[in-house]
């Protein structure tokens, strides 16, 4: 790793600087883990989560892990700025049964529990304009995802994750370097691209810390 903390961007595509907090976005703590997810999952992640609602109430709830191993002597390169491993456990997602929720890509994801995996885009014609940067988070459905080790095969990644919008391609959401790290949960807005942040931190072992920034509401403009 380069430094003691690093700055990341999750679920992201574009942030303005002069972003703003919705007047119906709020965000306030989850305490405790959603029904569903296995005692081996539970085990390894922090039952404070982060629930972000709207003004129509309770739109999703995120988990992160206590601790997440990352990449020694780590340096990010023009697409990848993430110090993890392509099937690495993160966090826990938790879609709300009224809210109208997609991944990156538009595809909708249904009320229930996921857990969020980290992988790569493939260097391929078929996600060209997707995004300028490699990193994504998967979710899959945590019925299906109950062991937290990593999920080294990217084959088996996509397809578990292709289960949570019942379709050929992962549900995924997209990562972008993060300016600094942030002392609390925040949340920020992006008008240009109705994007819904929410800034936070991630425990690393060797007693570093990642910053993440999660686009929890919102969707690509292709």
């Amino acid at each position: 790793m380069r430094l003691p903390t690093f700055g990341v961007l999750v679920f992201a595509v574009l942030w303005s600087s002069a972003g703003f907090v919705r007047a119906e976005s709020k965000l306030e703590e989850a305490a405790g883990f959603p029904d569903g997810l296995s005692k081996e999952i539970a085990a390894v992640v922090d039952a404070k989560g982060q629930r972000v609602s709207d003004k129509n109430g309770a739109v999703c709830s995120v988990w992160l892990v206590k601790e997440v191993p990352t990449k020694a002597n780590f340096k990010p390169t023009l697409s990848v700025k993430y110090p993890f491993a392509p099937g690495e456990l993160l966090g826990v997602l938790q879609v709300q049964a009224k809210s109208k929720y997609t991944d990156f890509r538009g595809q909708e994801i249904k009320a229930g529990v996921y857990t969020l995996r980290y992988g790569q885009q493939p260097e391929d014609g078929n996600h060209v304009g997707t995004s300028d940067l490699a990193d994504f988070l998967l979710a899959i459905p945590a019925a299906v995802d109950t062991d937290p080790s990593p999920i080294g095969a990217f084959k088996a990644l996509s397809e578990r994750s292709a289960k949570t919008a019942g379709s050929t391609h992962p549900a995924i959401f997209s990562l972008l370097p993060s300016e600094k790290p942030v002392e609390k949960p925040t949340l920020t807005h992006n008008s240009a691209k109705e994007h819904t942040m929410l800034s936070t931190t991630i425990a690393a072992k060797g007693g570093t810390k990642v910053a993440l920034r999660m686009v929890v509401i919102g969707k690509s403009g292709e």
